[in-house]
């Protein structure tokens, strides 16, 4: 975890990279992340927010999606590189995200079926989690961008 600042907003930045992602990380990469969310919301003073940790449950869901999504749609057929960074704004505007998470991948795009059965709900239930989420598939893989404001 380290900090970063700018004349207008502040934050701390936690990263993560692999190299090959497999479903069993999962779970793992999840517990991590929300530890950091956890521990960067109770120790600074200026992030402080008991708000934030009752959102953690939607932060971890959202989050677990999102790299689930990498593992079944990027990697099919067996595990790639994952980066995922977030962060967690201490100071800022109100319409700026306080929580954004960015999972990014390199693998390809596997449409959805036609007929998705019990699954193909992951964008649906991210839109339900966060406050926001943006899908972006580029030439070299996929950026999967969810983000939660801070509450009134």
């Amino acid at each position: 975890m380290h900090g970063t600042a700018s004349s207008e907003t502040r934050s701390v930045v936690h990263e993560v990279a692999h190299d090959v992602v497999h479903a069993a990380d999962l779970r793992s990469l999840r517990i991590d992340l929300v530890e950091w969310v956890r521990a960067a919301a109770e120790t600074s003073d200026e992030v402080r927010e008991p708000a934030l940790t009752e959102r953690l449950e939607d932060v971890a869901t959202a989050f677990y999606e999102a790299l689930t999504n990498v593992v079944d749609h990027a990697y099919p057929e067996g595990g790639g590189p994952v980066h995922v960074t977030a962060r967690l704004a201490a100071t800022g505007a109100p319409d700026r995200p306080w929580l954004e998470i960015t999972v990014a991948d390199r693998g390809g795009w596997r449409p959805a079926p036609e007929d998705p059965g019990h699954r193909g709900r992951g964008l649906l239930l991210l839109s339900g989690l966060a406050d926001g989420h943006d899908l972006q598939q580029e030439q070299d893989g996929t950026r999967v961008r969810l983000w939660w404001h801070r509450p009134p």
